[in-house]
């Protein structure tokens, strides 16, 4: 085995290993990795000069992810009422020209071809012929299990020492997108971790939460979409009652903002943390001015967008009693003129949960006043959620946390891109 640096990729549709055919022509994977708010994402992108890929490979994973997908002929009724998405492969049966877009997606199944192997076998009456992975069943009952799934992994070779082996694993990801353009022909394959089909985001629905707290919900969302869910937080909010009239995800993403908890969609698994334990790990790499980057930009918000505290406060209808709290940043000048102080009102039961609130809006909302972004060699290491060092960078100086780790293998080689924000002490 040769000692000289290299880096690999291992690529996966649904389970059948790609890696060899992507070898000849890949020109770039790119996996992004987000620490909060947005799923991970991955685009591969190839050139398809003889046209390979658009009329035999891709065709083949997705009718093959199709076919896996698909539920048993009983799953499917006549008169049920579904919702389609994304364009109809037929307006009629047996006739080959695709139909117009879907704008009113519901209706109910009036035929079906289960049976032949025609891979359209649902029409929806007004609408025309759809794919199994195209249609779901009203009320969010699936009629498939989920699109093409991919994997993806990058391996870095002898990076620092000969026989080292580092491998950042992407995860799983479910087709979103396929684009083709030319010449010269280029295929593009973009995959999310929660792609805008996902029931997740995409069913709304009505529901009462009575006595549950926030990890009782997630877990309950988690295992409701299939997934799994991962709570790290001391902190745990309960819930009397609460009204959900939105999609699981954007009803969470609430919940969590309120709470000031960080949520994040990665390899099928819903992570809600709170970033002050994650900001207070020991940093994996330290940024030193002159060297190990080849580009590198620096940004401090305007004075303006940094409050110096927080003050927040709640006035019992019943007693009229003031329950209120401050928070104010790590190097709070009483005599400062410019100090800006935010004021929420916010239900809270003691001044000790007053004060716990304001410090985590005021993290909040200062959280941006220092940010940074570089560009370095490939490195598994620097992925979203972790900290660094950047030291001889003046006022940038100190310790940041990776908001987003961009990982690329292609023709420059492997390259990762971090953009960072300014860790908070102190409150």
């Amino acid at each position: 085995m040769s000692d000289t640096r290299r880096t690999e990729i291992a690529v996966a549709f649904d389970g059948v290993d790609i890696s060899a055919a992507l070898e000849s022509s890949l020109l770039s994977l790119t996996y992004i990795d987000n620490e909060e708010n947005e799923s991970d994402d991955l685009q591969i992108k190839v050139e398809d000069r003889d046209g390979t890929w658009l009329r035999e490979w891709l065709p083949a994973a997705v009718q093959s992810a199709a076919s896996s997908a698909s539920p048993a002929s009983g799953s499917w009724n006549i008169g049920d009422s579904v919702v389609a998405n994304g364009r109809p492969q037929y307006s009629s049966y047996g006739i080959g020209n695709p139909g117009i877009p879907v704008t009113d997606h519901h209706g109910k199944v009036t035929y079906l071809n289960l049976q032949s192997g025609i891979p359209y076998p649902i029409h929806v009456d007004h609408l025309g012929w759809f794919a199994e992975s195209q249609v779901q069943k009203e009320g969010g009952d699936t009629g498939q299990q989920s699109g093409l799934k991919i994997r993806a992994s990058i391996t870095r070779w002898n990076w620092e020492r000969s026989g080292q082996r580092e491998t950042l694993p992407c995860g799983e990801f479910e087709l979103d997108v396929i684009d083709t353009s030319g010449p010269p022909a280029v295929v593009t394959i973009k995959a999310s971790g929660l792609p805008p089909t996902s029931q997740l985001r995409r069913t709304k629905k009505s529901r009462a939460w009575e006595m549950y707290t926030l990890s009782g919900i997630a877990a309950e969302i988690a295992t409701a979409n299939g997934m799994s869910c991962l709570y790290e937080s001391p902190e745990d909010p309960s819930y009397q009652r609460v009204e959900q009239s939105t999609s699981d995800i954007d009803f969470l993403s609430g919940l969590c903002h309120n709470a000031s908890i960080s949520l994040k969609v990665t390899n099928r698994c819903l992570v809600l943390f709170d970033q002050a334990l994650y900001e207070a790990k020991e940093p994996v790499a330290v940024i030193e001015y002159g060297g190990g980057y080849s580009r590198y930009k620096l940004n401090m918000g305007a004075a303006d967008t940094k409050y110096s505290s927080c003050r927040v406060s709640y006035v019992d209808p019943a007693t009229g009693q003031c329950i209120e709290a401050t928070a104010r940043i790590e190097d709070y000048n009483t005599d400062a003129k410019s100090n800006q102080q935010l004021e929420v009102s916010a239900r809270v039961d003691s001044s000790g949960e007053a004060k716990a609130l304001a410090a985590k809006l005021l993290r909040l909302h200062n959280k941006y006043a220092k940010t940074a972004s570089f560009t370095l060699p490939g490195d598994p290491c620097l992925v979203a959620g972790v900290t660094v060092q950047l030291k001889g960078w003046g006022a940038w100086s100190g310790k940041y946390i990776i908001s987003q780790a961009r990982h690329t293998v292609g023709s420059a080689g492997y390259t990762t891109q971090i953009n960072l924000r300014k860790v908070l002490e102190g409150y």
